[in-house]
């Protein structure tokens, strides 16, 4: 949002742009839920390592720390899941050896060499609930918003841990996608956020309209409980089923929610043509003041924050930002970022917040980042 312009200078709190893609981890391409097995990517081949590299070809394109919110659950390599109900469609007949094999090792060890450009998230084991050998969607709440007993949902966050440890994954995910969107919040230590914080998740997107609510969120596109933040969503550009998709108009929300399927070609070797043409729009999307491409999910949480809940006021050529509004959370303080175009060089002056960086591109829009000084609830931007 533009919060002054005028001849000399332009000063905008920029909307974050962050890419998360869901449902990646499967091996398997074909969507089972026509027969009882898991909606995958409806992909029509099997995933391989050239799919994760696609995902940091575009990372590095992006200079972004893109989330994979992994289904974990074919990477299963002890048969753990048949003592984990409700996990899979076979029950107590799981058998993951169709993907076990010399590529779980390879993979492994590369998005281990990769963390800088992907962060893992959570997004379940199977993505979907089997009561009685039936599917249900989903696999920590039911179709209806309402979590599963909390023993169930423990016990399968216990073994998404395990699966992360089996390969080498020592640290559990900061981030949770709840899978088909089925989700809840507002009922406290009740809520699937309290057993979210138990694991060390800090950080939750999903659509507000789509989860149950006992009660209202804090802001209608922010919110926060028992320690844990959590972000809008907001809908797909494109559907969850279209592979090599072409980017449609992104609408105004810090997440871009794709699916893996989306940014992946038929023929592997091809991957990177989808990937090219998606990093266009998104770096396009950036440019001007109105967004910004944020460089991981603390960078796109804390601004989401200081751009729903700050308050912004003119004062005699100045613009105040005052954060008392925020929350106390600390995955929602800290550094954020505006966009300022200046005529002259030293338009402008800060107070209340260090200027820890500052980069200007080709139309001569610098964004810089600022970080609040201990006890400031004001930054100040003196136009000189």
């Amino acid at each position: 949002m533009i919060l002054h312009q005028s001849e000399e200078c332009t000063v905008a709190l920029p909307l974050p742009l962050f890419l998360v893609v869901e449902d990646v981890g499967w091996w398997e391409g074909e969507d089972g839920s026509g027969h009882n097995e898991p909606y995958r990517n409806a992909l029509c081949r099997r995933h391989c390592l050239a799919d994760y590299q696609a995902l940091v070809e575009l990372s590095e394109r992006l200079s972004m720390r893109i989330v994979i919110a992994m289904v974990i659950g074919e990477w299963d390599r002890t048969n753990l899941l048949r003592d984990v109900a409700g996990a899979t469609w076979m029950g107590r007949a799981w058998d993951n050896r169709r993907n076990q094999g010399p590529w779980l090792d390879q993979t492994a060890d590369y998005l281990r060499s990769c963390q800088k450009n992907l962060e893992l998230a959570v997004h379940g084991l199977c993505h979907e609930f089997w009561h009685n050998g039936k599917m249900q969607r989903a696999e920590f709440h039911d179709n209806d918003g309402y979590m599963r007993p909390r023993e169930i949902v423990v016990n399968h966050l216990q073994a998404y841990a395990t699966i992360l440890e089996q390969n080498g994954f020592l640290d559990f995910p900061r981030l949770f996608v709840p899978p088909a969107l089925k989700h809840s919040f507002g009922n406290g230590e009740d809520s699937m956020q309290a057993v979210l914080k138990n694991f060390g998740i800090t950080h939750v997107t999903t659509r507000f309209a789509k989860a149950r609510q006992y009660s209202p969120p804090i802001h209608a596109r922010i919110t926060w409980e028992c320690g844990v933040a959590i972000l809008e969503r907001g809908l797909s550009p494109v559907a969850w089923h279209q592979m090599a998709a072409v980017p449609e108009t992104l609408a105004l929300n810090p997440v871009v929610a794709l699916h893996w399927g989306n940014l992946l070609h038929a023929d592997p070797e091809r991957n990177g043509e989808i990937i090219a043409r998606w990093a266009a729009r998104l770096l396009a999307e950036a440019t001007g003041f109105r967004r910004m491409l944020s460089a991981d999910v603390a960078d796109c949480w804390r601004q989401a924050a200081v751009y729903y809940c700050a308050r912004v006021r003119l004062d005699d050529r100045a613009v105040v930002i005052d954060l008392r509004g925020l929350s106390p959370l600390p995955s929602l303080n800290g550094p954020f970022s505006l966009k300022i175009k200046e005529k002259r060089q030293k338009a402008w002056r800060c107070s209340g917040a260090e200027v820890i960086s500052c980069r200007t591109d080709q139309d001569r829009i610098s964004t810089v980042r600022l970080q609040p000084l201990p006890g400031c609830l004001e930054i100040r931007i003196d136009l000189l």
